[in-house]
């Protein structure tokens, strides 16, 4: 590969991580327990369940734990998923895929006059054969890491359930995100994530 096009790789790859990691600086971060509500990521609290829909598919995933390494900016997670392939979206079925698995962000190194790379990253929740993005902590962003921001037809929806046994996706009190560039960034606390729908 010659030097320049590895370049613009490289380039390329760097301006998402920098998108990313800027996401949510103008209301500050989510509380422990709260919901981050932004324009292309939801931030979920741990052990509490975000559901992942795609045309008729759906997902559900968790964090079971948030840690850094030798800095703050080594970024760890472990989350379970669990994929419902029969169009469904009954979880209790014996069909359903799970998986328990680690997402890494290490710190990298510092190339001079450019931006830290990271090696040895994984930075992405895997859901049957759904693709999201993971950038640190609850982050669950609407499209895989190396796409441009956009809808693809993933929608997120936080939930106040904490075990699999519990979701119904079809609950009333379910609301539904999409992509969307113009969405103003909110934090809500857990339990109050369905208030306005009990209303």
């Amino acid at each position: 590969m010659r030097p320049s096009i590895f370049c613009v790789i490289i380039f390329f790859i760097v301006m998402l991580d920098i998108v990313a990691s800027g996401q949510g600086t103008d209301i500050g971060p989510a509380g422990p327990n709260e919901v981050h509500i932004g324009p292309n990521v939801i931030v979920m609290p741990l052990d509490r369940i975000i559901l992942v829909r795609k045309d008729t598919d759906y997902c559900a995933v968790s964090f079971n734990k948030f840690w850094t390494g030798k800095t703050e900016d080594d970024l760890y997670a472990i989350y379970e998923s669990y994929y419902q392939d029969d169009k469904t979206g009954d979880f209790t079925n014996d069909n359903v895929k799970y998986r328990k698995d680690k997402l890494t962000s290490p710190k990298g190194i510092w190339i001079p006059f450019w931006h830290r790379i990271s090696f040895g990253s994984k930075k992405e929740i895997k859901c049957g054969p759904i693709r999201l993005w993971w950038t640190g902590k609850g982050t669950v962003y609407f499209f895989k890491r190396y796409q441009p921001e956009g809808d693809y037809g993933i929608e997120l929806a936080p939930t106040i359930w904490t075990d699999i046994s519990e979701v119904n996706v079809y609950d009333s009190r379910i609301k539904w995100f999409k992509y969307d560039g113009t969405r103003q960034r909110v934090n809500i606390p857990v339990d109050q994530l369905w208030e306005d729908k009990k209303k």
